[in-house]
Protein backbone atom coordinates (compact mmCIF):
# COMPACT_ATOMS: atom_id res chain seq x y z
CA UNK A 1 0.00 0.00 0.00
CA UNK A 2 1.68 2.93 -1.02
CA UNK A 3 1.64 6.06 0.60
CA UNK A 4 -0.84 9.31 -0.43
CA UNK A 5 0.84 12.51 -1.13
CA UNK A 6 -0.79 15.77 -1.63
CA UNK A 7 0.30 17.83 -4.06
CA UNK A 8 2.19 21.22 -3.50
CA UNK A 9 -0.32 24.37 -3.87
CA UNK A 10 0.10 25.98 -7.24
CA UNK A 11 2.04 29.24 -7.18
CA UNK A 12 0.03 32.54 -6.26
CA UNK A 13 -2.42 29.99 -4.11
CA UNK A 14 -3.28 29.90 -0.84
CA UNK A 15 -2.04 26.84 0.92
CA UNK A 16 -3.35 25.66 4.78
CA UNK A 17 -2.05 26.10 8.22
CA UNK A 18 -1.96 23.10 10.76
CA UNK A 19 -5.31 24.28 12.36
CA UNK A 20 -7.37 24.86 8.99
CA UNK A 21 -6.48 28.50 8.71
CA UNK A 22 -5.29 29.74 4.68
CA UNK A 23 -1.69 31.17 4.89
CA UNK A 24 -1.30 34.34 2.99
CA UNK A 25 1.15 33.41 -0.50
CA UNK A 26 4.90 35.18 0.16
CA UNK A 27 4.21 37.35 -2.54
CA UNK A 28 0.78 38.92 -1.08
CA UNK A 29 3.06 39.24 2.51
CA UNK A 30 5.70 40.89 0.89
CA UNK A 31 2.88 43.31 -0.95
CA UNK A 32 1.29 44.28 2.43
CA UNK A 33 4.72 44.55 4.39
CA UNK A 34 5.30 47.27 1.76
CA UNK A 35 1.77 48.43 1.51
CA UNK A 36 1.95 49.37 5.35
CA UNK A 37 5.38 50.66 5.09
CA UNK A 38 3.80 53.31 2.52
CA UNK A 39 1.29 54.08 4.72
CA UNK A 40 3.41 54.64 8.03
CA UNK A 41 5.81 56.88 5.63
CA UNK A 42 2.44 58.68 4.87
CA UNK A 43 1.29 59.06 8.88
CA UNK A 44 5.29 60.51 9.64
CA UNK A 45 4.59 62.89 6.60
CA UNK A 46 1.39 64.19 8.09
CA UNK A 47 2.87 64.17 11.40
CA UNK A 48 6.08 66.31 10.65
CA UNK A 49 4.92 68.31 7.72
CA UNK A 50 6.94 70.99 7.77
CA UNK A 51 10.13 68.87 7.99
CA UNK A 52 9.21 67.69 4.25
CA UNK A 53 7.76 70.24 2.50
CA UNK A 54 10.11 72.83 0.92
CA UNK A 55 7.94 75.75 1.38
CA UNK A 56 5.48 77.54 3.60
CA UNK A 57 2.05 76.35 2.07
CA UNK A 58 0.50 79.73 2.82
CA UNK A 59 3.22 81.93 1.59
CA UNK A 60 4.15 83.15 -1.72
CA UNK A 61 6.97 81.01 -3.23
CA UNK A 62 7.68 81.88 -7.08
CA UNK A 63 5.39 82.98 -10.16
CA UNK A 64 2.53 82.36 -10.15
CA UNK A 65 0.79 79.22 -12.63
CA UNK A 66 4.74 77.95 -12.71
CA UNK A 67 4.61 74.23 -14.58
CA UNK A 68 6.14 71.57 -12.52
CA UNK A 69 10.30 72.27 -12.60
CA UNK A 70 13.35 71.76 -10.21
CA UNK A 71 12.59 74.89 -8.22
CA UNK A 72 9.07 73.69 -7.71
CA UNK A 73 9.00 69.96 -8.39
CA UNK A 74 4.95 70.15 -8.59
CA UNK A 75 4.67 73.92 -9.35
CA UNK A 76 2.88 76.52 -8.28
CA UNK A 77 -1.21 77.84 -8.10
CA UNK A 78 -2.66 80.86 -9.33
CA UNK A 79 -1.31 83.01 -6.28
CA UNK A 80 2.17 81.73 -6.77
CA UNK A 81 2.53 79.12 -3.30
CA UNK A 82 4.45 75.59 -3.86
CA UNK A 83 2.37 73.19 -4.51
CA UNK A 84 4.08 70.35 -3.48
CA UNK A 85 4.20 71.89 0.20
CA UNK A 86 0.42 72.50 0.14
CA UNK A 87 -0.24 68.74 -0.88
CA UNK A 88 2.33 67.88 1.94
CA UNK A 89 0.71 70.14 4.24
CA UNK A 90 -3.28 69.22 2.89
CA UNK A 91 -1.93 65.52 3.40
CA UNK A 92 -2.04 66.07 7.37
CA UNK A 93 -5.40 67.67 7.12
CA UNK A 94 -7.08 65.08 5.85
CA UNK A 95 -5.27 62.28 7.32
CA UNK A 96 -6.26 63.63 10.52
CA UNK A 97 -10.27 63.80 9.28
CA UNK A 98 -10.38 60.43 8.27
CA UNK A 99 -9.00 59.58 12.04
CA UNK A 100 -11.48 61.62 13.55
CA UNK A 101 -14.15 59.86 11.33
CA UNK A 102 -12.94 55.97 12.09
CA UNK A 103 -12.64 57.47 15.65
CA UNK A 104 -16.30 58.24 15.63
CA UNK A 105 -17.53 55.42 13.43
CA UNK A 106 -15.75 52.74 15.65
CA UNK A 107 -15.95 53.66 18.56
CA UNK A 108 -20.06 54.06 18.45
CA UNK A 109 -19.83 50.75 16.18
CA UNK A 110 -17.92 48.59 18.94
CA UNK A 111 -20.65 49.75 21.29
CA UNK A 112 -23.61 49.34 19.31
CA UNK A 113 -22.64 46.29 17.92
CA UNK A 114 -20.82 44.50 21.23
CA UNK A 115 -23.89 45.03 23.40
CA UNK A 116 -26.03 44.08 20.38
CA UNK A 117 -24.15 41.41 19.92
CA UNK A 118 -23.81 39.57 23.31
CA UNK A 119 -27.62 39.34 23.74
CA UNK A 120 -29.37 39.19 19.90
CA UNK A 121 -32.98 39.90 19.71
CA UNK A 122 -33.14 41.17 23.20
CA UNK A 123 -34.67 44.53 24.26
CA UNK A 124 -31.45 46.62 24.07
CA UNK A 125 -30.68 44.84 20.50
CA UNK A 126 -34.42 45.79 19.00
CA UNK A 127 -33.47 49.14 20.13
CA UNK A 128 -29.92 49.73 19.15
CA UNK A 129 -31.13 48.19 15.56
CA UNK A 130 -34.24 50.96 15.11
CA UNK A 131 -31.26 53.51 15.62
CA UNK A 132 -28.95 51.81 13.73
CA UNK A 133 -31.90 51.19 10.38
CA UNK A 134 -32.74 54.91 11.08
CA UNK A 135 -29.67 56.45 10.62
CA UNK A 136 -28.68 54.42 7.19
CA UNK A 137 -32.04 55.82 5.94
CA UNK A 138 -30.63 58.76 5.99
CA UNK A 139 -28.53 59.31 2.63
CA UNK A 140 -25.05 59.71 4.39
CA UNK A 141 -24.65 62.98 2.22
CA UNK A 142 -27.86 64.58 3.84
CA UNK A 143 -26.64 63.67 7.66
CA UNK A 144 -23.40 65.11 6.87
CA UNK A 145 -24.27 67.98 5.79
CA UNK A 146 -26.99 68.69 8.72
CA UNK A 147 -24.24 68.33 11.60
CA UNK A 148 -21.90 70.68 9.24
CA UNK A 149 -24.98 72.90 9.34
CA UNK A 150 -25.47 72.27 13.14
CA UNK A 151 -21.69 72.72 13.96
CA UNK A 152 -20.02 74.60 11.32
CA UNK A 153 -17.40 74.04 8.59
CA UNK A 154 -13.87 72.63 8.94
CA UNK A 155 -12.45 69.52 8.14
CA UNK A 156 -12.66 68.29 11.44
CA UNK A 157 -16.49 68.65 11.41
CA UNK A 158 -16.86 67.31 8.09
CA UNK A 159 -14.87 64.42 10.22
CA UNK A 160 -17.20 63.85 12.31
CA UNK A 161 -20.12 64.26 10.10
CA UNK A 162 -18.63 61.01 8.02
CA UNK A 163 -18.35 58.90 11.47
CA UNK A 164 -21.60 59.61 12.16
CA UNK A 165 -22.72 58.27 8.82
CA UNK A 166 -20.26 55.72 8.72
CA UNK A 167 -21.12 54.03 12.42
CA UNK A 168 -24.07 52.23 11.28
CA UNK A 169 -21.93 50.22 9.02
CA UNK A 170 -19.43 49.41 11.69
CA UNK A 171 -21.59 48.56 14.23
CA UNK A 172 -23.60 45.80 11.73
CA UNK A 173 -20.44 44.30 11.26
CA UNK A 174 -19.13 43.53 14.91
CA UNK A 175 -22.50 42.68 15.82
CA UNK A 176 -22.52 40.05 13.17
CA UNK A 177 -18.75 39.16 13.97
CA UNK A 178 -19.63 39.00 17.99
CA UNK A 179 -23.02 36.56 17.07
CA UNK A 180 -20.74 34.52 15.24
CA UNK A 181 -17.77 34.28 17.98
CA UNK A 182 -20.10 33.47 20.93
CA UNK A 183 -20.73 30.24 19.18
CA UNK A 184 -17.05 29.20 19.79
CA UNK A 185 -16.97 26.00 21.73
CA UNK A 186 -14.28 28.22 23.82
CA UNK A 187 -16.07 31.35 24.27
CA UNK A 188 -18.79 29.08 25.57
CA UNK A 189 -16.48 27.42 27.60
CA UNK A 190 -15.56 30.95 29.63
CA UNK A 191 -18.97 31.67 29.70
CA UNK A 192 -19.90 28.21 31.41
CA UNK A 193 -16.68 28.76 33.86
CA UNK A 194 -18.47 31.92 34.83
CA UNK A 195 -15.64 33.95 33.42
CA UNK A 196 -17.05 37.93 33.13
CA UNK A 197 -18.83 39.84 30.26
CA UNK A 198 -15.75 41.99 30.42
CA UNK A 199 -12.96 39.80 30.44
CA UNK A 200 -14.79 37.55 27.73
CA UNK A 201 -14.98 40.31 25.42
CA UNK A 202 -11.38 41.59 26.09
CA UNK A 203 -10.06 38.05 25.88
CA UNK A 204 -11.74 36.02 23.60
CA UNK A 205 -13.91 38.03 21.00
CA UNK A 206 -11.76 41.03 20.21
CA UNK A 207 -9.11 38.99 19.23
CA UNK A 208 -11.39 36.87 17.27
CA UNK A 209 -12.90 39.84 15.28
CA UNK A 210 -9.90 42.36 14.84
CA UNK A 211 -8.63 40.74 11.49
CA UNK A 212 -12.08 41.14 9.48
CA UNK A 213 -12.67 44.73 11.45
CA UNK A 214 -9.23 45.93 10.93
CA UNK A 215 -9.90 45.32 7.10
CA UNK A 216 -13.29 46.85 6.94
CA UNK A 217 -11.85 49.69 9.07
CA UNK A 218 -8.84 50.77 6.48
CA UNK A 219 -11.42 50.21 3.36
CA UNK A 220 -13.47 53.19 5.56
CA UNK A 221 -10.57 55.38 6.04
CA UNK A 222 -10.45 55.27 2.19
CA UNK A 223 -14.56 56.16 2.18
CA UNK A 224 -14.11 58.23 4.42
CA UNK A 225 -11.00 60.27 3.16
CA UNK A 226 -12.85 60.35 -0.31
CA UNK A 227 -15.96 61.65 1.62
CA UNK A 228 -14.36 64.41 3.61
CA UNK A 229 -12.42 66.30 0.21
CA UNK A 230 -15.66 65.70 -1.65
CA UNK A 231 -17.25 68.01 1.19
CA UNK A 232 -14.62 70.06 0.85
CA UNK A 233 -14.52 70.73 -2.74
CA UNK A 234 -18.61 71.27 -2.33
CA UNK A 235 -17.50 74.16 0.13
CA UNK A 236 -18.93 72.37 3.03
CA UNK A 237 -15.54 71.60 5.03
CA UNK A 238 -12.52 73.39 4.94
CA UNK A 239 -12.02 76.61 3.23
CA UNK A 240 -9.44 78.70 1.14
CA UNK A 241 -6.62 79.00 1.58
CA UNK A 242 -6.16 75.89 3.40
CA UNK A 243 -4.27 73.12 1.67
CA UNK A 244 -6.88 70.66 1.98
CA UNK A 245 -6.96 68.15 -1.02
CA UNK A 246 -10.56 68.90 -1.59
CA UNK A 247 -9.94 72.58 -1.14
CA UNK A 248 -6.97 72.08 -3.65
CA UNK A 249 -9.15 70.51 -6.24
CA UNK A 250 -12.11 73.11 -5.97
CA UNK A 251 -9.62 75.95 -6.38
CA UNK A 252 -8.02 74.54 -9.47
CA UNK A 253 -10.81 73.08 -11.58
CA UNK A 254 -11.37 76.55 -13.63
CA UNK A 255 -7.53 76.33 -14.29
CA UNK A 256 -7.58 72.75 -15.80
CA UNK A 257 -7.20 73.62 -19.29
CA UNK A 258 -4.31 75.76 -19.37
CA UNK A 259 -2.36 74.55 -15.79
CA UNK A 260 -3.41 71.10 -15.17
CA UNK A 261 -1.10 70.60 -12.65
CA UNK A 262 -3.34 72.74 -9.79
CA UNK A 263 -6.02 70.56 -10.04
CA UNK A 264 -4.44 67.51 -11.52
CA UNK A 265 -2.25 66.34 -8.68
CA UNK A 266 -3.67 66.93 -5.74
CA UNK A 267 -6.66 64.43 -7.19
CA UNK A 268 -4.20 62.26 -7.85
CA UNK A 269 -2.56 62.29 -4.39
CA UNK A 270 -6.02 61.94 -2.91
CA UNK A 271 -7.05 58.95 -5.24
CA UNK A 272 -3.73 57.35 -4.70
CA UNK A 273 -3.64 57.39 -0.52
CA UNK A 274 -7.79 56.40 -1.29
CA UNK A 275 -6.21 53.20 -3.72
CA UNK A 276 -3.07 52.54 -1.14
CA UNK A 277 -5.67 52.20 1.62
CA UNK A 278 -8.26 50.01 0.00
CA UNK A 279 -5.12 47.45 -1.74
CA UNK A 280 -4.20 47.38 2.09
CA UNK A 281 -8.11 46.11 2.87
CA UNK A 282 -8.07 43.97 0.42
CA UNK A 283 -4.82 42.29 1.56
CA UNK A 284 -6.05 41.99 5.29
CA UNK A 285 -9.45 40.45 4.34
CA UNK A 286 -7.79 37.77 2.50
CA UNK A 287 -6.35 36.64 5.62
CA UNK A 288 -9.04 37.33 8.17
Amino acid sequence: MTAQTTPDAAPGTSSTRPGGRRRRPPRRSRELVVLLAVLVLLVVVAVFPAAFAPYDPLELAGPSLSPPDATHLLGTDEVGRDLLSRIIHGLQISLLAGAVAIGVALGAGLVVGVLSGLRPGGILDRVLGVVSESVLAVPAILLSLAVITAFGRGALVAGVAVGIAEAPGFARLIRGLVIQARTLTYVEAAVGLGTGPLRVITRHIVPRIAPPLAAYTALNVALALLAIGSLSYLGFGEAPPSPEWGVLISEGQRLLVHSWWVALLPGLALAATAVLLSRISHLLQEDA
